[in-house]
């Protein structure tokens, strides 16, 4: 599986709204990203563009070793510059 609109159960979400079989959803998601990575070794992180897709991102994540990013790490990130803590030194 190279792509996602390859996966049956993920497929069903839009042909079937509400119903969602979670765990399955994961694994055709971690597959695709495991094989994505493979076909192209030379990726250094992993984008998921659909806003259906953070919820899996921590799985993804775990089976690529890559960083992975979404909608809601770039809201983390806007929100984290909003609200910065003091630096507290270097640890000496």
């Amino acid at each position: 599986m190279g792509n996602i609109d390859d996966a049956p159960v993920w497929a069903a979400l839009w042909q079937y709204p509400g119903s969602i079989e979670v765990a399955a959803v994961e694994g055709e998601i971690v597959r695709t990203a495991v094989n994505l990575v493979s076909a192209q070794p030379d990726i250094g992180a992993i984008l998921l563009e659909c806003s259906e897709l953070p919820p899996y991102a921590a799985a993804v994540q775990r089976a690529t070793g890559l960083p992975v990013f979404d909608f809601t790490s770039m809201v983390e990130f806007f929100a984290d510059g909003l609200t910065r803590k003091p630096f507290d030194g270097l640890g000496h």
